[in-house]
């Protein structure tokens, strides 16, 4: 997977220009859309399906989806809102395919082995703005990424990737009730651990 977001001139380039670039074949383009990209991809699929290796799977499939498809590229969203769909969806294809395995405990910490770094800028946010504790960041992504399932997924759809409830609903094949029981007891997990700290 190539390197993350961390050349100036990829930050300055807008995705507009690089995606109709990309459109017409050139290949510089699209590798800094990848470059841009890569971590916040790779991180939203590790926060889904909790392996790094099945991650890394998944960051390449979702770019190679990419490739494949950005001619038919509207831009009826922006290109975030088009990769965030299909990383999400990507991963809810893996999440269904998967045999049920043991539960086990995450680590964050993990993800820094062989040089590979999660990126929680954009998580960091969205948690600081749900949560309101800018210091208890890193805690609460601790149990976030290991929550039962059930719970997990809905909840970073919403609170970390902005969905409503209703595009959740679709995504996940679950009544809107269940979907939003599911993430007030996600989030009652959270405070009620975060408590017992």
């Amino acid at each position: 997977m190539i390197n993350g977001y961390n050349s100036d001139r990829d930050k300055a380039t807008s995705d507009d220009k690089l995606v109709a670039r990309s459109k017409n074949g050139d290949k510089a383009a699209f590798e800094i859309l990848v470059r841009k990209y890569s971590k916040y991809v790779y991180t939203t699929a590790f926060f889904m399906v909790r392996d790094s290796h099945e991650a890394e799977d998944i960051s390449q499939e979702v770019f190679v989806k990419v490739y494949l498809a950005i001619g038919g590229f509207r831009g009826l969203s922006s290109f975030k809102t088009w990769l965030r769909k299909l990383t999400v969806n990507t991963c809810i294809d893996k999440l269904r395919l998967r045999s049920k395995t043991a539960d086990r405990k995450v680590s964050l910490d993990s993800l820094v082995e062989d040089g590979k770094e999660i990126l929680l800028y954009e998580f960091n946010q969205n948690v600081e703005k749900f949560f309101q504790d800018k210091e208890a960041v890193k805690d609460i992504l601790k149990i976030i990424v290991n929550l039962d399932e059930s719970y997990r997924i809905p909840l970073i759809l919403r609170d970390l990737q902005d969905y409503s409830y209703i595009e959740i609903a679709e995504i996940l094949k679950k009544p809107v009730g269940t979907v939003k029981t599911n993430i007030h007891r996600a989030r009652k997990i959270i405070k009620n651990l975060m408590i017992d700290k």
